[in-house]
């Protein structure tokens, strides 16, 4: 044999194996490497099923392993459960946040080809002995998020995602719808001091416990910053989350009232929506949020600019429907023509696997 032929033979053997190695970059800064794409995962954290769905019209089939998160959001589980039953019998493998809720044994039982945590969930300052011992017995660990910073964590994550399964179309492909509508909005949003800025009061979970839970500095808030919008909570809570004062929430009087809630709210009478709720259902739950004593004296309420959002869409790569609707809620003048509905719509026709339904967010006039 020639000299030519040898020659040809290894080329395409260091050609095909330099292409049989991936390197996922992860949100965290890491550089992941796999001698290819992954075939089979774990979830830490079962939400991320969502994720998975814009990149694959089956999208348990990736599955060994979750958290319990999902089933704990029933309206979620059953989007994908009415297609996929086999996730009733899918081994969970953690039960809330932080490293010590997550099993190592089982995960290395199952032998995935990699674990895909969420930095919410577990940060990498805390799980740097839940990492050493999934890369002692070989097996990778990538991070996404879209939780504590959504609006810039989720084109990194899902393209990490995607680089992790072999999906780069998939995940590129939503990354540039994303990408459009949120640029849509963003460059309509005027920096300027000397313009009064809206004021924003999020109650989160409402009707859950007294007023008023408040989204504080991350997540919620981010979206607030970047629409030029003062969200009242941010100003006095220096975490994620907390209460804030009602006292004070009259004092600053906010201009728009969001509050958001689910399904689980239905068992306290709180608001309720979801992918499963009837609009009707949603206004009624939002009335009687508003007949609380200290809401219903806001001007928000007054002006007829009070809105209900379902929590569950801000931790998804979905949130750019949050992104639309609170634009639309904080400067209905400047953002008449932005249609969060037909970006659903889109989304549903074009992208996701298992379509979103039933009533997402609801206005209520006065």
């Amino acid at each position: 044999m020639s000299k030519q032929w040898f020659a040809g033979l290894a080329l395409g053997v260091l050609s095909v194996s330099a292409q049989a190695d991936i390197t996922v970059h992860d949100i965290e800064g890491r550089d992941v490497t796999l001698d290819k794409p992954a075939e089979h995962i774990v979830l830490a954290e079962g939400r991320q099923l969502i994720a998975l769905s814009l990149l694959d019209k089956d999208p348990a089939h990736w599955l060994l392993g979750w958290g319990s998160d999902m089933k704990r959001s029933p309206e979620l589980y059953d989007i994908y459960r009415q297609r996929a039953p086999a996730l009733d019998d899918l081994p969970i493998v953690g039960d809330g946040p932080g490293p010590g809720s997550i099993s190592v044994e089982k995960i290395i039982s199952m032998n995935p080809d990699a674990v895909v945590l969420s930095r919410s969930q577990v940060p990498v300052s805390q799980g740097q002995e839940l990492m050493h011992q999934l890369d002692a017995a070989g097996i990778p660990v990538v991070f996404i998020d879209f939780a504590t910073d959504p609006l810039d964590d989720t084109v990194p994550s899902l393209r990490a995602l995607g680089t992790l399964l072999g999906r780069e179309d998939q995940a590129e492909r939503f990354i540039s719808f994303y990408e459009q509508k949120r640029q849509a909005v963003l460059d309509r949003v005027e920096d300027d001091s000397d313009t009064d800025r809206p004021t924003v009061m999020i109650e989160a979970h409402a009707g859950m416990n007294e007023c008023c839970n408040s989204p504080g500095q991350g997540s919620f808030d981010h979206f607030a910053r970047r629409l030029n919008v003062d969200n009242i909570g941010a100003d006095v809570l220096k975490g994620k989350s907390g209460r804030i004062d009602p006292e004070y929430v009259l004092t600053r009087d906010p201009d728009v009232y969001i509050a958001t809630g689910g399904g689980y709210l239905r068992r306290v009478n709180g608001l309720v929506l979801g992918p499963d709720v009837e609009e009707s259902e949603a206004a009624q739950s939002l009335k009687r949020i508003l007949e609380r004593p200290l809401i219903g004296h806001l001007s928000a309420v007054e002006n007829g600019r009070v809105h209900g959002l379902y929590h569950h869409l801000i931790n998804t790569p979905l949130n750019i429907l949050v992104l639309e609707q609170m634009a639309k809620w904080s400067y209905p003048d400047r953002f008449q023509d932005i249609d969060a509905r037909q970006t659903l719509e889109e989304i549903n026709e074009h992208y996701i696997s298992d379509p979103f339904t039933g009533t997402l967010w609801v206005d209520l006039k006065g």
